[in-house]
C-alpha cells in the first residue's frame, strides 16, 4: 500500500521503472522496502471479494467490502460543520465498463462515478454512493426520483441536526427541500425551471434584477446577470449583498441565496483538485482495483483534514502523504531485504556509487593545529594498516587520495573479501 501511494509522488512510464538501477531513475526507497517481483505478485492477488460465489445483483460485489468499511468509517470520524454539500465526483476509466459515465464538466470525463457528501468548511468527504445505474445502492422515495433518493440516503445520518445543504441542479426541487425541511435540515441549490411545483418566473429582467416568490418555508428567486440564475432555498430571505463594483462605479449586487452557494459549492471540486498531484490511479489495472486505490486517496485526504484539526498544523497535503508513508514503513516493516544477485533488478546500487562525491581534508585538530590522520576504511577492509587525511565529503568516511577513493566509489564489492 505504501508502495502505491509513494509512486504519484516519484511519477514513472511504467511500474518496473521504480526499481531500476539507472542512476539517472533511481528511486531507492522502492527496493528497500520491497522487491519489484513481490509487489507485483502482492498486487496481482488484490482482492476483496470471493470470485467462486458471486452476488450476481451487485455490480460492485467485487470490491462491497472495502466500500462499506470505508463508508462506515468516514462516518463516524468526524463530525461536519452546519453547512455541508452534495455533488458528482468521476474517477478516470476508460475501459469497458457497463457503469462507466460521461461528464463534460469534470476533470476526468470518462469513468465511474461518485455520488459525494462533503463538508464545505474543511472539504471532509462525509459519505459516498458509487453510481451503476438502476442497480446503485440507494433507498427509494418516489416522491423525489433517483436524485432526491440519492440525497435522502446520504444524509441519513445527518438529518435533524439543523445542517444546511448545498446541492445543484440536478437534485434541487420543490418536493425534496420541503421534505427536508420537515426533517430540521435546510436546504439552497440552483433549480430547473421545469420542476414540479416551480413558480413560472416568467417576469423579464433587466441586468442585476431579480424577483422572489415563496410558499411553506420555500423562497425562489429568478437573477439576471449575465445570464438568468433561478434559486431554490429554505435557509434565506430576498436579501441582497453588496459584492463589489460595476465599471460605472456603481454598487454590484447579488441575492444573499447566491453568494452562499457559491461559498459552500466548491468542496468537492477542490478534493479532486487536490488529487490531481497526488492520485495512486495507474492505467494498466483492473476497475475495482482502480477503484479500490481511488477510495484509498480519499481516505489520505480525510486523514490530512483530520491531523490539520487535531494538531493544528497546516502541513500540506504532499508533506502529510510522506509523512504518513514513512510512519507506516517504520511501524510494519520488520526487516530489511535481503541483498540479491546482479540479476535481480529490484536491488537498488548503493548511495556511494551514484551520488556526487568529492574528496576533502579530514577534521582539523585545533591544540595541534594539524589535520587528524584516520585509517582509510578499503586499506583497512582488506587489512592493511594506512592513514590518511582525506576523506569523501559526502560519505564522511577517510579515504586514500590515490586509487581508494576511486575503488570506493566505483566498485560494488570493494569492501567485500
Amino acid at each position: 500500500m505504501t508502495l502505491s501511494l509513494l509512486m504519484p509522488l516519484a511519477k514513472k512510464q511504467r511500474i518496473n521503472d521504480y526499481w531500476t538501477t539507472d542512476s539517472f531513475l533511481l528511486t531507492p526507497a522502492f527496493g528497500q522496502i520491497m522487491p519489484r517481483d513481490r509487489y507485483l505478485l502482492l498486487l496481482k492477488m488484490l482482492h476483496f471479494g470471493d470470485n467462486n460465489n458471486p452476488n450476481q445483483n451487485d455490480k460492485l460485489f467485487k470490491i462491497r467490502l472495502a466500500i462499506d468499511h470505508l463508508r462506515t468509517c468516514f462516518k463516524n470520524s468526524l463530525e461536519p460543520f452546519q453547512n455541508i454539500c452534495i455533488d458528482e465526483s468521476l474517477m478516470l476509466f476508460k475501459g469497458r465498463l457497463a457503469f462507466k459515465q460521461f461528464i463534460q464538466s469534470k476533470r476526468h470525463r470518462f469513468g465511474v462515478k461518485l455520488f459525494i457528501l462533503c463538508d464545505c468548511e474543511t472539504s471532509y468527504i462525509l459519505d459516498f454512493i458509487i453510481y451503476t445505474g438502476s442497480s446503485t445502492e440507494i433507498t427509494q422515495f418516489l416522491e423525489v426520483g433517483i436524485s432526491g433518493s440519492i440525497v435522502l440516503t446520504l444524509l441519513e445520518k445527518y438529518l435533524n441536526n439543523g445542517h444546511s445543504l448545498y446541492v445543484d441542479n440536478w437534485y434541487t426541487s420543490p418536493s425534496l427541500f420541503s421534505i427536508l425541511h420537515e426533517k430540521k435540515t435546510n436546504a439552497c441549490g440552483t433549480v430547473k425551471i421545469n420542476r414540479k411545483h416551480m413558480p413560472p418566473l416568467k417576469e423579464k429582467l433587466e441586468r442585476g434584477q431579480h424577483v422572489c416568490y415563496a410558499a411553506r418555508n420555500i423562497l425562489a428567486t429568478k437573477w439576471l446577470d449575465k445570464r438568468e440564475v433561478r434559486m431554490l432555498s429554505t435557509i434565506h430571505t430576498d436579501e441582497m449583498i453588496v459584492c463589489g463594483k460595476t465599471l460605472q462605479g456603481e454598487d454590484k449586487r447579488k441575492p444573499l441565496c447566491i453568494l452562499n452557494y457559491n461559498e459552500n459549492m466548491g468542496a468537492i471540486d477542490k478534493t479532486d483538485m487536490l488529487l490531481s498531484s497526488t492520485e495512486s490511479v495507474r492505467k494498466t489495472i483492473r476497475w475495482y482495483k482502480k477503484v479500490f486505490f481511488h477510495l484509498l486517496d480519499l481516505s489520505i485526504l480525510n486523514a490530512h483534514v483530520i491531523y490539520k484539526m487535531k494538531t493544528g498544523e497546516n502541513i500540506p497535503l504532499l508533506q502529510f502523504q510522506i509523512k504518513l508513508i514513512k510512519e507506516i514503513v517504520e511501524k510494519y516493516q520488520k526487516f530489511k531485504p535481503r541483498a540479491s544477485s546482479s540479476k535481480n533488478i529490484g536491488q537498488d546500487a548503493p548511495m556511494r556509487l551514484v551520488a556526487r562525491h568529492f574528496p576533502s581534508h579530514v577534521e582539523k585538530n585545533e591544540k595541534k593545529n594539524k589535520l587528524m590522520a584516520k585509517r582509510c576504511v578499503v586499506c583497512r577492509k582488506h587489512k592493511i594498516r594506512k592513514e590518511t587525511t582525506y576523506k569523501c565529503a559526502q560519505c564522511n568516511v577517510p579515504l586514500c587520495i590515490f586509487k581508494c577513493f576511486e575503488k570506493y566509489h566505483t566498485q560494488k564489492k570493494v569492501l567485500m573479501l
